[in-house]
């Protein structure tokens, strides 16, 4: 930390002070001296060299130098595993660099034995934000904090158990996406790097970052959010050839979605996390079917899959919600518009233990007076439906789980999320 020092002096009744160029002032006295430089200047160099240091030499260097500020002292507060090895610290590296009145950035790291303090669930997954293709992680908020999980084959230390897995986040005042995705990716390959923990896949700094939902004027002009015609929507993951599964017109049931489909999924490329979602329209892909089909019919599915560690954590946010698979006192009327079966298996793939979740949405904007009461066969047709969904993403060709190798799958069980 670097703060500016005065020396103590004895209370002398005769000073000598000296104006100098500058406006700097220097004070004399029998017992010492005390040179202080003025407010508004002069701090460039050791800011820059405090930048070096700071959160164990790990920040990007290049990507933050023309950022430092000149005009006050910088202010490091920093504590972790890596900085001091044996310390009781749920962190890695906990790390904030800050300058007072001109920004700042603060990086996280730590392994997930702990639970990754950010929502896992596929609608968090899917909610608009930022990916960087190559990197495990999420942006959903320009002004929030961004996070990336990364491998570590040879084990992390933690305090209950060591872990394959660790997360980077990072918070950054006036910073792009990108920047805050490259200094994820620098602190996590360095932290990787120190810990000796190996790399199943090499992190390599991201040459991209792609928003995954965004409007556009169809005019070229500013989007009017009044003016609902004149928007088009830009989803980068449409019809991504891992989900394209979901989309194929039903044959006689040859498919396990029947009607006409669109679908999007995440654009990681990881090994560790997959998402995938279907909605469905009508034959000319002009609006949602209307009339819409009656319940048990879905008008939305999804297919998630979380790796490693990354899984249980995943597992986690469902549990503390009751949407785990056990979890099964539910009414037979349904309230909620959003009421959904999930289905769960597991499986060993290529990074490890997984879960996979797949689930439908049945329409239940036509029920009277808000309610609809699912009757038995009802129940059995959703049931079939959220298997034979489950069965067609374990096997499609070029769907994750084949092209992860997941074996040895185990179903767990459905989940009623209705209440």
């Amino acid at each position: 930390m670097l703060t500016s020092v005065r020396k103590a002096t004895a209370r002398i009744p005769r000073k000598l002070r000296l104006p100098l160029a500058g406006g700097v002032a220097l004070t004399l006295a029998a017992t010492g001296l005390t040179l202080a430089l003025p407010d508004g200047g002069g701090h460039l160099t050791a800011n820059r060299a405090q930048l070096r240091r700071a959160c164990g030499g790990l920040l990007p260097y290049g990507e933050l130098a023309e950022r430092v500020p000149d005009a006050v002292p910088g202010r490091v507060d920093q504590y972790g595993t890596l900085l001091h090895a044996g310390e009781e610290s749920r962190s890695l590296l906990n790390c904030t660099l800050d300058w007072p009145g001109h920004g700042g950035v603060h990086v996280e790291a730590a392994t997930l034995v702990n639970h990754l303090p950010y929502e896992l669930k596929t609608e968090d997954l899917l909610a608009p934000g930022h990916e960087a293709p190559g990197v495990t992680g999420r942006d959903s908020d320009d002004e929030g904090e961004l996070w990336v999980v990364a491998e570590c084959p040879e084990g992390l230390t933690g305090r209950a158990r060591p872990s394959t897995q660790m997360y980077v986040s990072v918070g950054m005042d006036k910073a792009s996406v990108r920047t805050r995705f490259r200094i994820a990716v620098e602190v996590a390959a360095g932290v990787a790097e120190r810990a000796d923990c190996g790399s199943a896949s090499a992190l390599r700094t991201p040459a991209r970052v792609i928003d995954t939902y965004e409007e556009h004027d169809a005019d070229g002009g500013p989007v009017d959010s009044g003016d609902y015609g004149s928007v088009r929507v830009e989803e980068p993951g449409r019809d991504i050839g891992k989900c394209r599964w979901m989309t194929a017109r039903s044959r006689a049931g040859s498919a396990p979605l029947r009607g006409t489909w669109t679908a999007t999924g995440d654009l990681q490329r990881s090994r560790l996390l997959s998402v995938c979602q279907a909605q469905r329209w009508n034959d000319d892909k002009s609006a949602y079917t209307d009339p819409q089909p009656a319940p048990p019919e879905p008008v939305t599915a999804d297919a998630t899959s979380w790796a490693g560690d990354l899984g249980r954590s995943a597992y986690r946010d469902y549990e503390r919600d009751g949407e785990y698979p056990g979890f099964d006192d539910r009414p037979d009327t349904l309230t909620d518009t959003d009421a959904t079966l999930a289905l769960w298996a597991r499986s060993r793939c290529a990074a490890g233990p997984t879960y996979h979740r797949v689930s439908v949405r049945p329409d239940l904007d036509g029920a009277v007076d808000g309610a609809y009461r699912l009757s038995r066969a009802q129940r059995a047709q959703l049931s079939a439906c959220v298997h034979q969904l489950m069965k067609s993403y374990l096997s499609a060709p070029e769907g994750w789980p084949k092209a992860q190798h997941c074996h040895d799958t185990e179903l767990l069980g459905e989940v009623e999320q209705w209440t």
